[in-house]
């Protein structure tokens, strides 16, 4: 059996059977966010998509 978690932690290390997890990036949508909402707020940047790579682990 294999199971799944979203969210990185280093505890599931120690799990048995070992799960394998999800990093959707949390931190680095945060950073993005919010340089991209001071950019709008300034006037210094239309909306834009930005697309954070998720890790498996």
């Amino acid at each position: 059996m294999q199971l799944a978690s979203v969210g990185n932690t280093p505890l599931m290390k120690f799990l048995h059977p070992e799960i394998v997890t999800v990093d959707p990036g949390y931190a680095e949508a945060g950073r993005q966010a919010a340089c991209q909402l001071i950019a709008q707020v300034t006037g210094r940047s239309e909306p834009q998509q930005i697309i954070i790579p998720a890790t498996l682990s």
